[in-house]
């Protein structure tokens, strides 16, 4: 009897872990050495696109088999790729990069051509501050909006004009990382490290909304609107078993967060998530990314490195 009911726990165990861990491995990048922060995909060329930190350099990835080649190459930038986006509609990659030695340390906004990986132009900054320019989105009429993390600052590459304008600039937004627009183009929704996720709306530049004492919305990295909703990645905890994907549901103003659920926490696939991308209602995410084993320096204990997992999820 004893064993028939042990039999019975573990079965439910099993179902309990495999229900939280609603994923399943999409692809492996066999590149220990990536250390990848950006993920984004294109249906035009019906491919994925990771960007390396330690090799300076953007990987176009086959989803079916998992091969890769190399879109931009290292020496194009030589610097860290972060967060990036796809333009299909005018056929530009979007990609945020910063400089791997400083002071002065250089940040910047790359743009290149979808088809060919040629680079087209790169929106330059240089400051005292590290790690700058993290994370990209777009708007409807192609205008890219960028978070400058150590600054405090949401900026705005308009497209018509080619010119660069300052959003909003404030410790509301207190060391701003993911960011992403509601598809009206009314909203800005910015994941503060320390104040969590704000909303700015764009039409006055102001802060609308208030926190959600109640739900934790701080230490996100990836974020991304999807239907009345936010999707963040929370990597930035004190317990690595924190570490989660959740999705935030807001009200009908789409101003202010209501409530949270948990897509997935502690996954024993995780090693610092980073950054997704949704395609066809599926979550592709960096399970990975393995950041914490990086410095400006290179890698510091390369014998502990993995492949690179790609996990989906069925939203």
């Amino acid at each position: 009897m004893k064993l028939a009911i042990m039999a019975v726990l573990c079965l439910f165990n099993c179902v309990t872990e495999t229900t939280l861990h609603n994923s399943e491995i999409a692809f492996i990048v066999k590149d220990k050495e990536l250390i990848p922060e950006g993920i984004t995909y294109s249906s035009t060329t019906g491919s994925f696109y990771l960007g390396s930190i330690n090799k300076t350099k953007i990987i176009r990835i086959d989803p079916d088999t998992g091969e890769n080649t190399d879109f931009v190459s290292p020496d194009i930038l030589g610097m860290l790729v972060l967060g990036m986006t796809v333009d299909e509609k005018r056929g530009f990659l979007w990609a945020c990069a910063e400089g791997l030695k400083g002071p002065p340390y250089k940040s910047a906004i790359a743009k290149f051509e979808l088809c060919s990986g040629k680079l087209l132009k790169t929106y330059d900054h240089v400051d005292s501050l590290q790690y700058t320019f993290n994370d990209i989105t777009l708007d409807s009429e192609g205008n890219a909006y960028f978070t400058d993390r150590a600054n405090h600052s949401i900026l705005k590459i308009v497209s018509a004009v080619d010119s660069i304008d300052l959003i909003y600039k404030s410790n509301e937004i207190e060391y701003p990382n993911g960011i992403t627009i509601s598809p009206d183009d009314k909203y800005l929704y910015i994941a503060s490290a320390t104040k969590g996720i704000r909303v700015i709306r764009l039409n006055d530049k102001r802060i609308v909304g208030s926190v959600n004492k109640e739900i934790n919305s701080g230490g996100i990295d990836g974020l991304k609107y999807y239907k009345g909703s936010l999707i963040g990645i929370q990597n930035w905890v004190e317990d690595s078993k924190d570490i989660k994907i959740a999705r935030y549901f807001l009200d009908e103003a789409k101003a202010n967060i209501t409530e949270m659920e948990i897509i997935d926490q502690d996954n024993p696939y995780f090693n610092t998530p980073t950054t997704f991308v949704i395609v066809d209602d599926h979550l592709y995410c960096i399970a990975n990314s393995q950041v914490g084993n990086f410095s400006n320096e290179g890698i510091k204990d390369p014998s502990i490195l993995e492949d690179i997992i790609i996990l989906k999820y069925k939203l």
